[in-house]
């Protein structure tokens, strides 16, 4: 028998739940996070996700679109894995140790994860270099931290770290422990490297590192950001200059650390830094002695991202410049069509565009809000991985397991508008 004939009222719920079940079919169809394998590449954005609303963002000369989320590196036991993501010469994409040749449609494992610092010369069979990316601080598995570690040697000044080369677009590698020379103010200062290797004209390579004196109630023992040069591809790397340091005593509560470098086509290099964002800040507290605090600072708050400009290759740079609210691992890359995308986290995960040489940025767009306690995630990367296409990679923590996070990537297309 059909209800629906029994009265207007009938039918007048009948036009509702058909109304309701359409409404809710065209949202699963534009808007459910698909985990798994992916039924179209990066190359095949949805043009449909333009008139879903909730997905569109602009400012005059920009347009973004959300895209679809899917899970790329299935949930396993690891701690604070970092989001990254690399596109190499010959197209492939890498995330963490999944790998995919057809634009993200699918994934394959393959043996080597993708380190943080991953960089590849010019030219599709140009040599890919990397340091690791680890950290014995915690944690039962170390593979995929944020940070590079760095072992003391029998010299004084010295270091030395875990790197590898690969001729193959990352396939495969083989060790070729670098050294690390710090000048004497710095030699029993403690640090790692971080984030990404740049590339110059000249072919030597550039990365940063942040460290501390490691003497408690200093100013010293704030961090520091600094740069590294190479000229012999890796191997060596010499103190090229110091990008900022603080000498207050309250504005920010680490100082400047997590620094991530882009170079631009005509030689300026910008660089971004985190300068606080505590997991007490962001959950609201201001009291570093909550819950099993170890972080060594004395003020816990949320401080910006910063940015530093060099025009002379990295041997200096401008007074850096807050461009956010908050937040931790930034991530820059210049698109094709010249505008730059900046991604950062925690509280959240978010990412925000530059066109051309503005100071202006927008739209700044939240897309991702884990729960807090106990997640390490927020640590969030970015590649274009097809014209106007964005990847956007970072971790999902199991709230009832903080050992244990899934890598999802978020697709975003970024237009460049017309005035």
């Amino acid at each position: 028998m059909n209800l629906c004939n029994f009265s207007r009222l009938g039918v007048f719920l009948c036009l509702t739940v058909i109304f309701f079940a359409s409404t809710r079919a065209l949202s699963q169809k534009y808007q459910k996070e698909q985990p798994g394998l992916v039924g179209k590449s990066a190359y095949d954005f949805n043009p449909e996700y333009e008139k879903v609303k909730s997905r569109v963002s602009y400012v005059p000369g920009i347009k973004v679109i959300r895209g679809e989320t899917h899970v790329i590196v299935p949930e396993q036991e690891f701690f604070c894995p970092a989001g990254s993501v690399f596109k190499f010469n010959n197209g492939d994409i890498q995330v963490f140790d999944r790998r995919s040749n057809n634009g993200g449609k699918t994934w394959r494992q393959v043996p080597h994860i993708l380190e943080n610092s991953t960089y590849q010369f010019p030219g599709p069979d140009g040599e890919v270099v990397m340091f690791q990316s680890d950290n014995q601080a915690g944690g039962s598995t170390i593979a995929g931290r944020p940070e590079i570690s760095l072992q003391k040697t029998e010299e004084d000044g010295v270091l030395e770290a875990n790197f590898f080369r690969s001729k193959d677009n990352g396939l495969t590698r083989v060790s070729d422990p670098a050294k690390v020379y710090l000048p004497e103010r710095f030699k029993d200062w403690s640090g790692v490297l971080c984030r990404n290797i740049v590339g110059l004209d000249d072919g030597s390579l550039l990365i940063c590192m942040y460290l501390r004196s490691g003497v408690k109630n200093t100013i010293e023992n704030k961090f520091r950001d600094i740069v590294l040069k190479s000229s012999d591809r890796g191997k060596t790397w010499h103190y090229l200059s110091t990008v900022a340091f603080d000498m207050s005593e309250d504005n920010r509560g680490e100082g400047f650390n997590e620094a991530s470098l882009l170079v631009l086509p005509d030689g300026i290099i910008n660089c971004f830094m985190r300068s606080g964002a505590s997991y007490q800040a962001s959950l609201g507290s201001f009291n570093n002695n909550d819950w099993d605090n170890k972080m060594p600072f004395s003020f816990g708050q949320q401080t910006p991202i910063y940015k530093s400009v060099s025009v002379d290759g990295g041997k200096n740079w401008s007074i850096p410049d807050p461009i956010t609210s908050h937040g931790v691992w930034p991530d820059a890359t210049l698109m094709k069509n010249g505008i730059t995308a900046l991604t950062y986290g925690r509280p959240g995960n978010w990412i925000m565009f530059n066109e051309g040489k503005s100071d202006t940025w927008g739209p700044i767009i939240p897309f991702y809000n884990d729960l807090y306690p106990p997640d390490c995630g927020n640590y969030v990367s970015v590649a274009e991985v097809a014209p106007d296409i964005l990847l956007v990679v970072y971790s999902r923590t199991n709230p009832n397991d903080h050992w244990k996070s899934e890598l999802v990537g978020t697709y975003f297309n970024v237009k460049a508008m017309s005035e």
